[in-house]
């Protein structure tokens, strides 16, 4: 009988040998389906949902999910589309909290790693092309890295795409009186297009030094140019129109992202190491729309223009003393600290403003600029007690302090500061190799987003209302405070069979909610600290080949999870009390087989829920349940060369969105929904070593 041996992957190793948890998603899981965008691959992930392209954990965003890059946290203005797959090394899933990395992730953090340097040369190309609603778009990449003898390694990836899109929306508008009779009805068609231009490149030199020393400069520059053009054409069946049944707009950006970092690692000796990283990030998107609206009758249009300039800059510095004590136990301190500075201008000009005689102009000058300054201190103790007991201790303290000023604007300044203790712990059941528990207890924190601080009103164009409100920032926002606690059970069948099953819950106090308020008849939103929330949870995770359970099986890999999260908000009055548009379930099954030595081919079938949720107390929004369906069938021709074809969303299911809002005074409501056509997507590409 022939003996086959099959060794675990490196990202499995570090998940199961890890002294916290974490889910580690490798460069071969990144590239598996072909996806151009990085919230694609990660839907497929355990726990992760994705809304629009917001990465969620435990179905929570809007900043309750932390994004790192390289370990920091990124820029204001950072999206996380702009990475394409081929730049990225792996990407960390961190369920809980380490006292080395930010803090202000409360649901976890999610950290993506750049290519790195290799130890031997490589030259990849890759050529594609994606067919999405009729519209064509290009892609290529190339990989080449080397080493020297003199100690000098390098890599540089460059991605290239041309992307365009387009989808049919249609929002129908109700509104009902006190009896529940229809006095609006309204059907708004739109029709966009959307253009994107776009080259990514990462260039990485690391020298390797005497003693063991090492110094690397990593970079990343991202540059898009991006063009959208649409109409919107209101029909009327009931009641009174908008102010502009007819209108059209055009918007064009232009989005420079740079990013980089100089690490030097120091050997004192052999149990005492200093990693210390300087670097730098800008962001710089330049912007220029265009507003057509028609009132109904009128030959003259409501014209607007706004040209706006927003730039972020980011400066990081931070350092790591790691001493270890001897091969099970060892301390670290160190320092994170960083400028982020955030300035936007805006120029409105207005022409033919309604309610003015005709002809009539108006024009808006707004400028200002958030210095946001973080320092963060921290000292953490990893000890391996046993074969079978590992803990993790740690201890962060972190600051920030924001000041706002504008043209427009009064100055404003806040302060705040977080103590984070954390402890982690694995412990490895007696009398097996397989089984192992995890308990994890941190305090994290979420910092009010710069634009929420702002206290600038950013308009509607049209149709302002309860569900189509202006928003507002508030100056006087404080940071929401969570204590977390984590407890996982795993066990590993073999190196390529596990199963996980882990819980988590939250108590948040001073949550945002959004007020909605009238002023001089407009209909205004704005960000508020009111009460406490709890959010819990259950994850399941499980992969292994089919013959591990069917001796005659073929050779296919199965992978199953889902989570199901839950939360209520006690200021909020039920049902369906949520935080935050909380995602309540996501769920996926995929499939690898292995047809032969050169074809392969796979699906993933994704699940994400939505339903109901009630945001405020004359608030609610409505989304309906997410079914996507991918699948990839990768050929390998000859050695270097193969071709993978892909198709994403293959189900296309349409995307149905609601907002109801109901006066409980005048028992008077309006609903307003919009529904999405889905579109699938064919990829085919070429992958050559060169």
């Amino acid at each position: 009988m022939q003996t086959v041996e099959v060794a675990a992957s490196a990202s499995e190793n570090q998940r199961r040998d890890a002294n916290v948890a974490r889910l580690v998603v490798g460069r071969e899981q990144l590239l598996q389906f072909g996806d151009t965008s990085l919230s694609d691959v990660l839907k497929r992930q355990p726990g992760v949902s994705v809304v629009g392209n917001e990465l969620r954990l435990r179905g929570l965003g809007n900043g309750y999910t932390q994004i790192l890059l390289n370990g920091d946290p990124v820029a204001p203005g950072f999206t996380i589309d702009s990475l394409s797959p081929e730049l990225i090394e792996r990407v960390e899933i961190l369920r809980s909290q380490t006292a080395d990395s930010s803090a202000q992730g409360i649901a976890g953090s999610i950290n993506i790693v750049l290519r790195k340097g290799i130890h031997s040369a490589q030259k990849n190309g890759k050529a594609g092309i994606t067919e999405s609603g009729g519209h064509w778009s290009p892609q290529a990449s190339l990989e080449l890295a080397d080493k020297f003898d003199n100690g000098l390694s390098y890599s540089l990836n460059l991605a290239v795409i041309r992307s365009h899109s387009g989808a049919e929306p249609v929002t129908s508008e109700r509104i009902n009186d006190a009896a529940g009779n229809p006095a609006i009805l309204r059907a708004f068609h739109e029709h966009y297009q959307f253009d994107t231009d776009k080259i990514s490149v990462a260039p990485r030199l690391v020298w390797a030094l005497p003693a063991g020393d090492q110094l690397a400069w990593q970079n990343w520059l991202d540059y898009s140019r991006s063009h959208m053009a649409g109409a919107n054409t209101e029909t009327t069946l009931q009641g009174s129109s908008s102010d502009y049944p007819q209108n059209d707009y055009r918007f064009a950006a232009d989005i420079l992202s740079w990013r980089s970092d100089l690490s030097w690692m120091h050997r004192f000796n052999a149990g005492m190491k200093l990693d210390t990283r300087l670097g730098g990030q800008y962001n710089q998107r330049n912007s220029d729309y265009y507003f057509d609206g028609f009132p109904a009758g009128i030959s003259t249009p409501f014209i607007r223009n706004v040209v706006s300039d927003a730039i972020d800059q980011n400066l990081i510095s931070s350092g790591k003393l790691l001493y270890r004590l001897n091969e099970l136990h060892s301390l670290a301190f160190g320092w994170d600290g960083g400028l982020i500075r955030r300035s936007e201008q805006r120029l409105q000009y207005d022409r033919n403003v309604p309610d003015n005689p005709a002809g009539s102009a108006g024009f808006l000058d707004e400028n200002y600029r958030a210095d946001v300054r973080r320092l963060a201190l921290f000292a953490q103790d990893e000890w391996e007690f046993s074969p079978r007991w590992q803990a993790y201790m740690g201890l962060r303290w972190e600051g920030l302090r924001t000041v706002i000023t504008g043209r427009t604007i009064t100055e404003t300044q806040t302060r705040s500061s977080v103590f984070s203790p954390v402890f982690q712990t694995l412990w490895k059941l007696p009398g097996t190799e397989k089984d192992q528990l995890r308990f994890a207890i941190s305090r994290t924190y979420k910092a009010p987003e710069t634009r929420n601080l702002v206290p600038r009103r950013y308009t509607v164009n049209n149709d302002n209302n309860p569900n189509n409100s202006d928003f507002q920032g508030n100056p006087h926002l404080l940071p929401e405070l969570a204590w977390g606690v984590d407890v996982a059970y795993e066990y590993y069948f073999s190196a390529q069979a596990m199963f996980s099953l882990a819980a988590f819950l939250r108590r948040i106090q001073n949550v945002t909610t959004y007020t909605l308020f009238q002023q001089d008849g407009i209909w205004i939103t704005t960000p508020d600290n009111r009460g406490r929330a709890q959010v819990y949870g259950l994850e399941m995770d499980s992969r292994f080949p089919l013959i591990f359970w069917f001796s005659q099986a073929p050779a296919i890999d199965v992978r199953i999870n889902a989570a199901r999260n839950w939360s209520r908000l006690d200021s909020v009055p039920g049902p369906d009390n949520r935080l935050n548009n909380q995602v309540p379930l996501t769920a996926n099954l995929g499939l690898d087989y292995r047809r032969s030595e050169t074809h392969t081919l796979g699906m993933n079938f994704n699940l994400q829920t939505a339903g109901r949720v009630q945001g405020s107390a004359v608030l609610s929004t409505y989304k309906s349940v997410s079914r996507t369906l991918d699948w990839y069938s990768l050929w390998k021709l000859r050695k270097g060369t193969q071709i993978r074809l892909s198709v994403s969303n293959a189900l296309h299911q349409p995307v149905i969105s609601g907002q109801t809002y109901f006066d409980p005074e005048t028992q008077a409501s309006m609903q307003r929904t919009t529904r999405t056509p889905g579109q699938s997507s064919v990829k085919l590409v070429w992958e050559q070593a060169l």
